[in-house]
């Protein structure tokens, strides 16, 4: 016979078997859910990893040229920066308001051509007063040349009065006393008379000077109409109407206008120290621009500065060019071609000039083999071409050698060529 005690533990392990059967199903729910969504997650990890993985099995792609021998007479090529002929800043002579404007940003303008016009108020206004000025001076020296008249009108009275009271003295019909008074009164008439004439030549004197000061503001005033100082073309226009504009190019005052005369240009070249015994004045030599392929534009040496920069032991050399058409422009960066004179006796090996790498380790240049692996070579450099470099030593003609080699470009890495 089963006890008491023993039944109640019986039924107690019975109650709890559907609970554990519960929480056994929710963990393995769980469960599940958990891997369901981690499932997706680490499939987007490996493909991350994989494409990593080919990112980094790709080779960098290098571009690289081949290090040529040149002949033993050539040409140089050194880049230039177009700059125009005269460039000038067009400041009003008069003040005012911009009233009209003719002209705008890229049009081209005559030497004297109207440009703009202002309203001048304030000068309209000293003009109207140095008017009325004048012609009160020119009223003052003809009261001044009556006055002038009279005075010599009395004075003759008072000479002829004179000479009758000496004779009359001398015959003792009248007193000397008398004859004082007579002389004294032509004193008196004399004195005025050259008054009059004193006054009269302050009157002229006043008279130039408000007739020049009229001539000054309606100067000025033709100054209201803004005209092109030259030919060239309108590269700035600062201003519109109704911009109040102050004389002057000082203070507040504006610019308003920019033109540049283009025709022809100025090209400035920085020549290196090797070429500069072959640099003449009036040498020929050609003119190139990225913008406009195939075409070459002649150009001749004007000014050679016949000094060294310190810091890059270089010349400047300013050549001019027609310009016909206006093709160029200033600003322009341009590639100038002179006729080299040097017969070094043998070929040349030359390379880009960006393919150089310059640090603390010295001059070098990286290049690919055979199999497409990048080796350092240290090089010793002859000359600054320019665009091109020549070497000396450290490179065999036909060896790639890679243009602007960037960090990844490290020896003994793996790259892609491509030629240029």
């Amino acid at each position: 016979m089963i006890s008491h005690h023993t039944a109640t533990q019986t039924a107690k392990r019975h109650g709890r078997r559907p609970v554990i059967a519960f929480f056994a199903v929710l963990a393995l729910l769980v469960a599940i859910a958990i891997l369901a969504g981690s499932l997706p997650r680490l499939s987007r990890e490996k493909r991350l990893i994989a494409a990593s993985a080919a990112l980094q099995r790709r080779k960098p792609v290098v571009i690289a040229s081949t290090a040529r021998l040149a002949s033993s007479k050539d040409t140089i090529d050194l880049p230039g920066d177009l700059q125009s002929m005269v460039e000038s800043p067009i400041f009003a002579r008069a003040d005012g308001y911009l009233k009209t404007r003719f002209v705008d940003i890229g049009d081209h303008v005559k030497n004297g051509q109207p440009m703009a016009d202002l309203e001048t108020p304030e000068l309209d206004q000293q003009i109207a007063q140095a008017h009325a000025t004048l012609a009160q001076a020119q009223a003052s020296l003809k009261e001044l040349q009556a006055d002038i008249e009279l005075s010599r009108a009395n004075l003759n009275l008072a000479n002829v009065t004179q000479g009758r009271w000496q004779r009359l003295a001398d015959k003792g019909v009248v007193s000397r006393q008398d004859l004082d008074e007579k002389r004294a009164d032509l004193g008196v008439k004399q004195a005025q008379a050259d008054r009059a004439v004193a006054s009269l030549a302050t009157a002229q004197e006043t008279v130039r000077a408000t007739d020049a000061n009229l001539h000054r503001l309606e100067e000025m005033k033709s100054f209201a109409r803004v005209t092109a100082p030259f030919d060239g073309v309108v590269t700035a226009r600062n201003v519109d109407i109704g911009t109040l504009i102050n004389a002057g190019n000082g203070g507040a005052s504006r610019e308003m206008f920019r033109v540049a005369k283009i025709q022809p240009l100025r090209i400035f070249v920085n020549v290196p120290q090797t070429y500069v015994e072959e640099i003449r004045d009036g040498e020929s030599a050609e003119l190139r621009v990225q913008e406009r392929p195939g075409e070459v534009f002649p150009a001749h040496v004007t000014n050679v500065s016949h000094s060294l920069d310190t810091n890059s032991r270089s010349m400047l050399v300013i050549l001019e060019t027609p310009n016909p058409g206006s093709l160029l422009y200033p600003g322009m960066y341009a590639q100038i071609r002179f006729p080299s004179a040097v017969h070094s006796g043998h070929a040349l090996l030359r390379i880009p000039a960006d393919a150089l790498i310059v640090d603390k380790s010295g001059t070098r240049v990286a290049v690919v083999d055979s199999v497409g692996v990048v080796r350092i070579r240290d090089i010793v450099v002859s000359q600054d071409l320019g665009s091109e470099i020549e070497v000396i030593s450290g490179l065999s003609p036909g060896e790639l050698v890679i243009s602007n080699p960037s960090d990844v470009v490290q020896e003994g890495a793996a790259v892609d060529v491509k030629l240029r």
